[in-house]
């Protein structure tokens, strides 16, 4: 396994490059990075003590697009729900041009359609 630090860092990178790739409509390289987020969430899924080490700690991350993914992640892996949740439903209510706000609305509808998130 990568070390701790650097799957945080690159997780905190793909989050980044994902809304902004997406925001202008770089479809392919918000493609690529989603596809590097889901390669770290399999991570994720293979190893509870990484998401329970790496999850509270992205969730908390000062970048409003990592703790979108951070909360989904959380969604998708029955962890931390509430707090992925309240992290979901206060990004919801901010400027889209300063949080992933509609990303952060449509992952709680699917969520709460669904009962559950796949990635």
């Amino acid at each position: 396994m990568k070390d701790f630090n650097k799957i945080i860092e690159e997780y905190r990178s793909y989050a980044a490059l994902h809304w902004s790739a997406s925001r202008e409509g770089d479809y392919k390289t918000a493609n690529k990075n989603y596809a590097k987020l889901t390669k770290i969430y399999k991570s994720f899924l293979n190893s509870k003590e990484l998401s329970e080490r790496a999850l509270p700690q992205l969730l908390n991350d000062s970048n409003y697009s990592v703790q979108v993914w951070a909360a989904a992640h959380c969604l998708g892996l029955g962890l931390y729900k509430d707090a992925a949740v309240n992290r979901l439903e206060h990004i919801s209510k901010m400027s889209a041009n300063e949080a992933p706000s509609f990303e952060a609305k449509m992952t709680l509808q699917v969520w709460k359609e669904k009962g559950t998130l796949t990635f």
